[in-house]
């Protein structure tokens, strides 16, 4: 089967998730199925989207699962239905019409791809360009998004990347069999970065194809991030450089890490915003006590192996 499988997941945010259908709607290419993917919400998203978009697939997970859980459950479904792929999407995100058969054309033409992800503009789209894919910085342990910021792409063809942003990424079935889905672990930031390394060390090439557009409605700037945000960023990012950094580089990696983390976490506690600085240190805490998962499930597991 050459359908694609739309995933949509969701928690608590009706108006965008509708938004977001909409522009779904209007999809080029083919889409097989979509799937709204509802994390436990309470303002009525699974009522809504069954009234007004009868045509879509609702699945109650009756709980927050996280980025990782929530959409393997789509991939599972994608792999169990034969489908070539699964186009994931943010619930905060809008598509143009012909941004899956823009990234279906990358995937035809360039070799063994895994996935493939679009131009990501922010929204309004007067704040310029939220991500043209992504780029790891191992030495310093950090990542960024390409063209953060800028008004235009610097590249305008379909070209590899070292990652793809998880708020609009296309999976593509030779890589999930390969490589499978995302470690739930990071349960929500990085999982994405994690699978595309993943799939690269397996031999597949991750790609961003410009002429493939939506739009994120995510800030710009990290400046205001709540302390969830900046727990679950603090542990996976060391999750990350220590299971995927050259062997050699690990610990100087690991050693940039911790001393970002610390010294933001200082700075916090001169802001005087002591919940958030508290999120960074039960971040580093948690790292170094192999807990991962949902922030504040106890759960323990042995050391990251090493897969350098």
């Amino acid at each position: 089967m050459d359908g694609i499988l739309i995933a949509i997941l969701t928690h608590n945010r009706l108006r965008d998730t509708l938004s977001c259908l909409e522009s779904v709607r209007r999809l080029e290419g083919p889409v097989e199925a979509i799937v709204v993917l509802d994390s436990g919400s309470t303002d009525g998203t699974p009522e809504a989207v069954r009234r007004l978009f009868p045509e879509i697939q609702v699945r109650e997970l009756g709980a927050n699962w996280g980025y990782a859980a929530g959409n393997n459950l789509a991939l599972r479904m994608a792999l169990e239905q034969g489908m070539r792929g699964v186009f994931l999407l943010n619930h905060d995100t809008l598509v143009d019409s012909r941004c899956l058969v823009a990234m279906l054309e990358t995937a035809r033409s360039a070799p063994q791809v895994g996935a493939v992800g679009p131009l990501v503009w922010a929204w309004p789209p007067s704040q310029g360009i939220w991500a043209l894919g992504g780029e790891i910085h191992w030495r310093r342990a950090y990542t960024i998004h390409r063209d953060a910021g800028q008004v235009e792409p610097s590249r305008r063809s379909p070209h590899p990347v070292d990652f793809v942003p998880g708020c609009g990424i296309l999976l593509l079935r030779e890589a999930l069999e390969a490589v499978g889905g995302f470690d739930e672990r990071y349960f929500m930031y990085w999982e994405e970065t994690d699978w595309c390394q993943r799939a690269r060390r397996a031999g597949f090439s991750i790609w961003v194809d410009p002429r493939a557009q939506m739009w994120h409605k995510a800030p710009l700037s990290s400046d205001d991030l709540p302390p969830a945000t900046l727990y679950y960023m603090t542990r996976n990012r060391l999750l990350f450089f220590w299971e995927h950094s050259p062997s050699l580089g690990r610990w100087l990696a690991l050693a940039h890490a911790v001393h970002g983390a610390v010294r933001l976490a200082r700075q916090l506690e001169q802001m005087e915003r002591p919940s958030h600085a508290q999120a960074v240190w039960e971040g580093l805490h948690d790292f170094f006590y192999q807990r991962w998962g949902a922030w504040g499930d106890g759960k323990e597991e042995r050391w990251p192996a090493s897969s350098g």
